[in-house]
């Protein structure tokens, strides 16, 4: 490794033949009304089980012209060793509008490649310094861009930035991936990463930036506003690019992808500046600072030339330096959604501002939180209207059918094709079923109701909140303004519904939520720093606080501003707000690194905010916390969403690593909250307000049990986890009601109680799944029908109330997993090889009880005292104590 210079070039890879797979049908998508050029794809592709075992060559056919050479990496196995997910890579000449049939096919002969080869070293301004050499006759032969990042502190001075490393990881015929890490000078908590990404042989480069701001939050009461002293204030952080070669050419450019394109002479200073959303909501609360000052002046975008100002609201602009033989051309996504932004030329340079200077006030990174950025460049001569890099804004998507989902196992509990010409059974009632659904979601996410508009109601654009949806079921209840500010921060996770949808429709609606609103949750939503306490280092925050305005909180939670005196308030990330498979399947789909470590942090805050060693309380007792399992309720581990979503994390970081420590702590945490001879009527299941969530754990429960089957591993604690899942099964089937058959037992008897009816329906299917008994099936099956066939005529009866957040995110996933059950043939869950050993379950007791109750024994004060005079213990409480404060 050498954090000066890395260089690179292809290499052919040679892989025996293996398995029956010689071909991967695939479709591209494209939305524009119009054909695209040189578009590259990096997509993540299933394969069914068994039927792939090794990395081999591959093109793509079928998007005219000769096959494309692609590059392929595994990202997924199934436990057999085969191909579960394989991400391939490749560039497009020409994309056609709507979809386009396409096939990724293991050659008999591979296409012979030109040789590229890739340098990136520092550079002496500071920066870095990328050459690329093609052997392509349609690209120059050598291109060199020094690409300068500068970063300014409050007062508008540069600070000085220290390469750390720079390496190249998982490029193939298709890209060279180039990773630079970067720190400012005295400030170690501020990481900087770039990944530039060249494509071979087309001429475009992909950059990528992340700031990160490692230093926790002090949160002082449990309150997490903008102002923490944990946080980092910067002035600008722009980066420019000085390619070699063009420093007298032109300057062309449009602001707006349909405008016409304009000329500046090399001496011109060009700028295009996005200040606000350009929304009818622009100045919405939605963008206040530290202070509660909304400081946006300006609505739209302004494009600064010597030919004057031009204005307008959304602006997504094309900037290119052209000479006789040479180009560098610069798009930027999401320029509007995300801004402010701005992107600038001189006679030598394209500055790309992803935080510009005298825009907004002073910009502040809160502590834990990251900022992710992106830039496309092109180096081949200039299209006609500018259009090279048209895609950025209108990305074309590769996608399989739904089919190939469903045979292929992608997805738990997957039932094809959702459309009019799918593959759902058209027997009459399994019609209806899915007609109700589909017609659902046609509502809920179509004109007033489509996620654009939701986000337009109060403006949830801008670099920290693009990407989430609003809350807007608190609206109802809000005593305040009908524009409240409230997040939605990936509850119920958002993301897969969107993803599950993507994949049984094909309509890239769904990518159009799932994608930014992965990427926001990655970059705000995750707490990215191990300096605070383990409860809390790497977690999510949750929604914004219930039925007032977010405040000065932004995505955190809690306000300083709704706390009320004498009244407990404030908190932190928590057990039960962790939703994780979502971002499974986005790296699944595309190959993101960012979404590889966000799943892994997620599982590795399960473990480590359970781990009593770390707290203050490990000095007495150093066994579990019980914060990963408990629900409402400090003393209550039974069955409920903490613990189900726990379990669930856990079982995602194992599916991406097999790695036996993240089993081993779902095993752990199934064993402490349920049992198979448990009494749902002890645990009082059947009050809903306090115990709606058991099904969270129970549906959790499947899923591991539909991963054991995978694995082939129908051991005791399969046997087990079956027993307890068909336990409750028939306790649901005898007790369970449509929760609003009794509406004065609900504090607010909402369209939600019926959304969440429909996982209590799904549940009791699932239990029919493990039963051998033909006849207790058909009637556990039959109950399940009746519950989620009331759930959907009252949901229908709160008028147009249903069609919230919070009901969307519900029924985006337990909608289509009832399809599932109703209309397709559910596997049998078989009894497991190995019985489960007889044993009795009692409430686990949490840690801080136990010591505050041995504490109060003297007896068991002489027990832990071997324990107090342990060094490492002291040094552990010490370090928690310190967090604490």
């Amino acid at each position: 490794m050498n954090t000066a210079e890395v260089s690179w070039s292809p290499k052919t890879l040679s892989f025996e033949p293996a398995g029956t797979l010689r071909e991967i049908p695939f479709q591209v998508v494209s939305p524009s009304q119009q054909a695209l050029c040189d578009v590259p794809f990096s997509c993540g592709l299933c394969v069914p089980k068994g039927r792939l075992f090794k990395q081999s060559d591959w093109v793509v056919e079928g998007l005219g012209g000769a096959p494309l050479a692609a590059g392929t990496k595994v990202l997924n196995r199934w436990s057999d060793g085969s191909i579960r997910w394989l991400l391939v890579s490749f560039v497009a000449g020409n994309v056609s509008p709507g979809r386009t049939s396409c096939l990724l096919v293991r050659p008999g002969h591979r296409p012979r490649q030109t040789a590229t080869v890739v340098t990136c070293r520092k550079a002496s301004e500071g920066g870095l310094q990328l050459s690329v050499q093609n052997r392509s006759s349609r690209l120059p032969t050598d291109v060199r861009i020094n690409m300068l990042p500068e970063l300014c502190n409050t007062n508008g001075q540069p600070l000085r930035l220290r390469v750390t490393d720079i390496h190249t990881d998982d490029s193939d015929d298709a890209r060279c991936l180039i990773t630079v890490e970067m720190v400012p000078r005295g400030l170690k908590f501020l990481s900087m990463t770039f990944r530039v990404e060249v494509w071979l042989n087309s001429g475009l480069i992909g950059v990528r930036t992340r700031l990160r701001n490692t230093r926790r939050a002090k949160h002082q009461g449990g309150v997490w506003d903008l102002g923490d002293p944990g946080s980092f204030h910067f002035s600008s952080f722009r980066l420019a690019l000085k390619p070699e070669g063009l420093s007298e050419a032109a300057i062309v450019w449009k602001a707006e992808q349909s405008a016409d394109i304009r000329t500046c002479s090399p001496q011109t200073d060009l700028r295009i500046q996005q200040s606000g959303s350009g929304g009818s909501r622009w100045g919405s609360s939605n963008h206040v600072d530290a202070a509660g000052i909304m400081n946006i002046s300006d609505r739209g975008y302004s494009a600064t030339s010597s030919a004057g100002t031009l204005r307008g609201y959304r602006a997504e602009p094309t900037v290119s330096f052209v000479s006789d033989d040479h180009a560098l051309t610069v798009a930027v996504p999401e320029f509007w959604q995300q801004f402010p932004t701005a992107i600038t030329a001189t006679g030598n340079e394209i500055g790309v501002e992803f935080f510009p200077a005298d825009v907004s006030g002073p910009f502040e990174l809160q502590g834990g939180e990251q900022k992710t950025s992106q830039a496309w460049l092109s180096t081949r001569p200039m299209a006609p209207n500018l259009t090279q890099l048209a895609w950025v804004y209108e990305t074309p998507r590769a996608l399989q059918s739904a089919e190939s989902y469903r045979k292929s196992d992608a997805f738990t509990w997957f039932p094809g094709s959702l459309t009019s010409e799918g593959s759902v059974s058209t027997h009459s009632h399994a019609s209806e079923v899915t007609r109700r659904f589909l017609s659902y979601l046609n509502e809920a996410t179509s004109g007033q109701h489509s996620i654009r508009a939701r986000r337009e109601k109060i403006d949830e654009y801008g670099w920290r909140n693009y990407g989430d949806v609003p809350a807007d079921h608190e609206q109802t209840h809000y005593a305040g303004s009908n524009t409240i500010i409230s997040h939605y921060n990936n509850q119920f996770d958002l993301i897969y519904g969107g993803l599950l949808n993507l994949a049984a429709t094909g309509h890239l609606k769904w990518l159009d939520l799932a994608d930014p609103l992965s990427r926001h949750v990655m970059d705000i939503d995750i707490y990215h720093t191990q300096e605070d306490r383990p409860c809390f280092n790497g977690g999510l925050f949750w929604h914004t606080d219930h039925y007032v305005d977010a405040k000065t909180a932004t995505h955190r939670t809690y306000s300083k501003h709704n706390a009320k005196d004498g009244h407990a308030y404030g908190g932190g990330p928590a057990n039960e707000h962790n939703y994780t498979t979502g971002l499974l399947y986005y790296y699944f789909l595309t190959g993101s690194p960012e979404a590889y470590d966000s799943v892994l942090s997620l599982a590795d805050w399960v473990i480590n905010m359970d781990d009593g060693r770390r707290t203050i309380w490990g000095l007495f007792d150093s066994g579990a916390t019980g914060l990963a399992s408990k629900t409402v309720w400090d003393d209550y581990h039974g069955p409920g969403r903490g613990a189900g979503n726990s379990i669930n994390a856990l079982l995602d970081a194992w599916i991406l690593t097999r790695k036996r420590s993240y089993l081993d702590k779902a095993e752990q945490l199934i064993r402490r909250v349920v049992h198979p001879q448990q009494s749902c009527d002890d645990l009082h299941l059947i009050d809903a307000e306090g115990h709606w969530s058991y099904t969270v754990c129970m549906t959790a429960i499947g899923r591991y049990l539909d991963q054991k089957l995978e694995a082939d591993e129908l051991d005791e604690m399969y046997s087990y986890a079956r027993e307890t899942l068909l336990n409750y099964g028939r306790w649901m089937a005898r007790h369970e009601r449509p929760t609003l058959n009794e509406p004065e037992k609900l504090e607010y008897p909402t369209e939600a109680w019926a959304a969440q009816d429909l996982r209590k329906a799904n549940v009791i299917r699932l239990a029919a799944s493990c039963t051998n008994d033909a006849t207790e099936e058909v009637c556990l099956r039959r109950r399940a029908d009746l519950i989620s066939d009331a759930a959907w005529k009252q949901l229908y009866g709160f008028g147009h109330q249903h069609l919230t957040a919070r009901c969307l995110s519900i029924i985006m996933t337990e909608g289509q997993r009832e399809v599932f059950h109703r209309c397709c043939r559910p596997g049998y869950m078989p009894p497991g090889r190995v019985r489960y050993r007889d044993s009795k379950w009692k409430m686990f007791v949490p840690q801080n009880k136990r010591v505050r109750d041995a504490l109060r024994s003297p007896l068991k004060v002489l027990r832990v005292l071997p324990g107090v005079i342990n060094p490492l213990r002291i040094f552990r409480t010490v370090d928690a104590l310190r967090r604490h404060l």
